[in-house]
């Protein structure tokens, strides 16, 4: 089981945070929120767990 698809930290830049599509990231990044700060009203959270890359053929 794989977690659904979100922005999550990215394992290679953690500043960053990088679209995981629900079986393999993407080249979609942006900043990652500062911690403590949540998500503005009306925005959906950020998931937390990092997936773990799935090796490509």
């Amino acid at each position: 089981m794989t977690p659904p698809p979100g922005w999550y930290r990215d394992p290679s830049a953690p500043h960053q945070e990088r679209w995981w599509d629900g079986t393999a990231w993407t080249e979609h990044r942006r900043a990652a929120e500062p911690v403590g700060y949540g998500p503005a009203v009306g925005q959906a959270p950020v998931p937390v767990p990092v997936p773990v890359p799935v090796p490509g053929p």
